[in-house]
């Protein structure tokens, strides 16, 4: 065939997804359109480059080479909460906005001050501070007889596979960053009843879901539930920054409870880690392990950089091989790269 011959041809995707494509030559071309379409490719064009790229996802993790109890908290000085889903009371404090109403949601309130926290280490503003400290007041002020910041709606995770959780509920991604901030909290200020206020909250990791966060994996491994349903669900993300939160709270007060909470918390991760590697990217639980589901609950590409994130700053900590293994493995994932 002429090299410069051009013809339209039809190109049949996964034998349903049709589009028009060209051949020139011996060369097929297939349009651009048709790989998003087909395998949810991201196209990035660069002008200054003329160059075309193609990515499984366009979406990029910032590295956390060494994490710091008291300082920038995972790069949430690059977050914006005023720009999420919230309203502010009359002292400053954002209302996650629901389709069932507003309600104050800890872990949304724990963002807002941790991003404003590493914003002050950043920019050392003064307004970034008072923000933060206002934050950690509030969960000073707020902090309920048994050493929580409770939910006080009721909780639909995932409905076709799990029953509804009843309010007042505990979350491990609640306690564990609300932990992150008032450690900073009493660093920044040299109060010790922030850090005080922080370990009365390991109260609820001993405590079993649903009235604590408490589950157990395999009968044997300590696993704190972002959502307390049951059969557990094992959020991955939840867990984790419920170990940094116990990890920081430790090393503001040298407490042994909260080490070996994280200790055990780091047992059980290592153990459960492999369950969540899906081969192409993360499970954002394991509903389809505990539940009839049948399948797993694949993590959105955001979901998979946090857990990238979170895991890169446990690792950080704790330099062992196996997480170091699984974290290469779900960096790759971002660049298309399956497992073998």
């Amino acid at each position: 065939m002429d090299s410069n011959k051009i013809k339209d041809i039809k190109v049949v995707m996964h034998d349903h997804l049709e589009g028009v494509g060209k051949q020139i030559g011996n060369e097929f071309y297939i349009p651009i359109s048709l790989l998003e379409q087909g395998y949810e490719a991201e196209k990035e064009w660069r002008e200054k480059d003329q160059q075309l790229h193609l990515h499984v996802t366009k979406a990029r993790f910032s590295e956390i080479s060494s994490y710091q109890s008291h300082g920038n908290y995972l790069h949430f000085d690059k977050n914006s909460v005023e720009n999420w889903n919230v309203r502010y009371d009359y002292s400053g404090i954002p209302k996650t906005v629901y389709s069932f109403g507003e309600y104050y949601n800890p872990s949304t309130i724990a963002q807002y001050g941790l991003q404003h926290y590493s914003l002050y280490l950043k920019n050392n503003d003064a307004q970034s501070k008072n923000k933060f400290l206002n934050v950690a007041k509030w969960f000073l002020d707020k902090q309920d007889v048994r050493g929580g910041w409770a939910y006080s709606f009721d909780l639909p995770y995932f409905p076709s596979r799990n029953l509804e959780v009843k309010r007042p509920w505990y979350s491990s991604i609640g306690l564990g960053m609300a932990m992150s901030v008032l450690a900073r909290a009493s660093y920044l200020t040299k109060d010790e009843q922030y850090n005080s206020c922080a370990l009365r909250a390991t109260k609820l990791f001993r405590t079993p879901a649903p009235q604590g966060v408490l589950a157990k994996f395999e009968n044997k491994f300590s696993f704190y539930e972002e959502c307390p349903t049951n059969p557990p669900s094992y959020i991955l993300n939840g867990f984790m920054y419920s170990l940094i939160g116990l990890y920081d709270v430790y090393k503001a007060t040298g407490n042994r409870l909260c080490q070996r909470l994280y200790n055990q918390g780091i047992v059980t991760l290592k153990r459960m880690l492999p369950l969540y590697d899906l081969g192409n990217r993360t499970a954002y639980d394991l509903t389809h392990y505990t539940t009839d589901g049948g399948y797993p609950n694949v993590a959105k590409w955001g979901y998979h950089i946090t857990h990238i994130h979170l895991l890169s700053a446990l690792y950080s900590i704790e330099n062992d091989q196996k997480m170091k293994t699984i974290l290469l493995r779900w960096k790759d994932y971002l660049k298309g790269i399956r497992a073998k």
